[in-house]
C-alpha cells in the first residue's frame, strides 16, 4: 500500500481523499439507518413479549369464565351452591326445610389429579452413524436433531426435540446462522448424549419420561430410569427450556455408558450403521400461569355416592426380590466362586434353577462342572470377580443399570468405564449364547 501512495501524484492524492471522504460519509448514513433498524426491531422484540403476557391474561379470564360456567351447571344441577339442601316455598314463616334421604349412605367426592395426562412416544432413527462426527464438524454444531414434535396438541409450549451428541458433548444443535427456534435457552455447559429438549415456554407442565434404544431384532430396551418431574413456570420475560437425558446428570456418558466405538460395533448398531431411539412422555400441561399472587389449579373435583373399595394393586417386586435372594443368600443351593489376583477366592450364594434357566452356558456348567457334588460349588477361572458379580446381577434382575452400579461401586469410572463395559458386554453374550 505505502509503496502504491508514493507512486501517485499530489491531485492524484486529493482526490483518493475526496473519495475515502465521500465513502466515510455514505458509511455513516447507512450507520444511521442500521442503527434505525435494530431499534425496531427491539421494539417488535418488546410488543411481542407485551403481547405473550396479554395473551396469557386474556387465557386467565378465559379460564375464569369457564370455571363460573361450570359452577352454574352444578348449581343447576343442586351439586353446588349455599342453597343445594334446602327448598323453601311461600313466605319465610311457613317455610319447610327439604326431606333429606338418610338411607342413601354417605356422600363422597373424588379429587382427580390425572385426568388431563397426555401420552405421546416418538422414535428417531439416525442413519449413516459411523459419518456423523465428521459431518457435524462440516455443519458447525456437535449434535443432530430430530424434527419439532408436539406431545399435548392442546398447548402451544407442548413441542420438542431430541438431541444425540456422539461423544456425550456440549448440546450445540443449530446450524451456523439459523434463527432461534426456540430450543436455545439453556445452560450451554450442559452435557449429555440423547438428550429431550422442550422448547423454551412461561407456563409450568408436570412431565414422566423413559428412554429406550431399539437392538437389531426390533426390540426396545429402557435407557436409564423413568424420570417424573414438575417443570415451574417462568417469570416473564425470561422463558426456558427444560433438559432431560438418560446420562445428563451421570460421570459415565454414552449410550449404556458405550463409547462411541464401541457402539458402532454393538448390537444397537451392529451392521446397519444405524440406531434408533424411543421416548416415551406424559404430560399434563398448566394451562394458568401463578403471576401476582394467583394459582394454577390442576384437580377436578366430582361428588358421587359411595364409591366400591378398589383393590389395590403392588409396584412390581420380582426383580428386586430375586436380586435380594442373591445377595442375602436365602435358599441358595450352589456355590460360583471366582478365583482372581486376590488370595482368597470370592464366593457368591446362588441359585441353581435360576442360573440354569437364564444361562445355556451355567446350564452345561452344572450338568458338567460340578466340583465335589456335596460341597456343590461351581469355580470360575476366566472372570474377575467384580464382573461375575456384575454378571449374576444382570441375570437375577434382566436390567442393565444393575451392571454399571456394580462397576460403579467397584471403583470402575472415569475413562476405564466404557472400556470395562464393553468387555462385560462381549461376556455377557457369551452367558446368554
Amino acid at each position: 500500500m505505502a509503496c502504491e501512495l508514493e507512486s501517485l501524484s499530489a491531485e492524484a492524492l486529493r482526490a483518493e481523499l475526496e473519495r475515502e471522504a465521500a465513502e466515510q460519509s455514505r458509511l455513516r448514513a447507512e450507520h444511521t439507518a442500521v442503527e434505525e433498524r435494530e431499534r425496531e426491531a427491539e421494539e417488535r422484540q418488546r410488543l411481542r413479549r407485551e403481547l405473550e403476557e396479554s395473551r396469557i391474561r386474556t387465557g386467565r379470564w378465559r379460564n375464569k369464565c369457564k370455571e363460573g360456567q361450570d359452577r352454574r351447571e352444578l348449581i343447576d344441577q343442586d351439586r353446588y351452591g349455599p342453597h343445594q339442601f334446602g327448598v323453601y316455598s311461600g313466605s319465610e314463616s311457613h317455610a319447610q326445610p327439604a326431606k333429606r334421604n338418610h338411607e342413601s349412605g354417605m356422600g363422597v367426592s373424588s379429587t382427580k389429579y390425572a385426568e388431563s395426562v397426555v401420552k405421546r412416544e416418538y422414535t428417531w432413527t439416525l442413519s449413516g452413524l459411523s459419518w456423523l462426527p465428521q459431518l457435524l464438524q462440516q455443519e458447525g454444531r456437535t449434535c443432530a436433531r430430530s424434527e419439532e414434535f408436539e406431545v399435548d396438541v392442546d398447548c402451544h409450549e407442548s413441542k420438542y426435540i431430541l438431541v444425540f451428541n456422539p461423544f456425550g458433548g456440549h448440546l450445540e444443535h443449530r446450524h451456523t446462522g439459523d434463527g432461534d427456534e426456540g430450543f436455545e435457552s439453556f445452560d450451554h455447559d450442559e452435557r449429555g448424549t440423547l438428550v429431550l429438549i422442550r422448547k423454551e415456554s412461561m407456563y409450568g407442565t408436570a412431565l414422566d419420561i423413559r428412554f429406550s434404544v431399539g437392538a437389531e431384532n426390533g426390540d426396545f430396551r429402557q435407557w436409564g430410569d423413568a424420570t417424573r418431574v414438575s417443570v415451574p413456570a417462568r417469570d416473564f420475560p425470561t422463558p426456558k427450556c427444560f433438559l432431560s437425558g438418560p446420562d445428563l446428570a451421570t460421570d459415565v456418558k454414552g449410550v449404556f455408558g458405550l463409547s462411541f466405538e464401541a457402539l458402532l460395533e454393538s448390537e444397537w448398531v451392529g451392521g446397519t450403521d444405524a440406531i434408533t431411539f424411543k421416548v416415551a412422555i406424559e404430560e399434563i400441561a398448566m394451562h394458568d400461569h401463578p403471576t401476582e399472587g394467583g394459582s394454577v389449579c390442576v384437580a377436578e373435583i366430582e361428588h358421587g355416592s359411595t364409591p366400591k373399595p378398589a383393590v389395590g394393586v403392588p409396584p412390581p417386586t420380582l426383580a428386586s426380590d430375586f436380586l435380594a435372594m442373591l445377595t442375602e443368600g436365602r435358599h441358595s443351593d450352589v456355590t460360583v466362586e471366582a478365583l482372581g489376583e486376590e488370595a482368597e477366592p470370592v464366593r457368591f450364594s446362588a441359585h441353581t434353577n435360576v442360573l440354569s434357566q437364564r444361562s445355556a452356558v451355567f446350564a452345561a456348567a452344572f450338568a458338567h462342572g460340578m466340583r465335589e457334588s456335596a460341597l456343590r460349588t461351581l469355580t470360575v477361572t476366566d472372570v474377575p470377580p467384580l464382573t461375575l458379580k456384575a454378571l449374576l446381577h444382570f441375570l437375577y434382575t434382566d436390567d442393565f443399570a444393575q451392571v454399571l452400579t456394580v462397576l460403579h461401586e467397584g471403583g470402575v469410572a472415569g475413562a476405564a468405564a466404557p472400556q470395562a463395559i464393553a468387555q462385560l458386554q462381549l461376556q455377557l453374550q457369551a452367558v446368554l449364547a
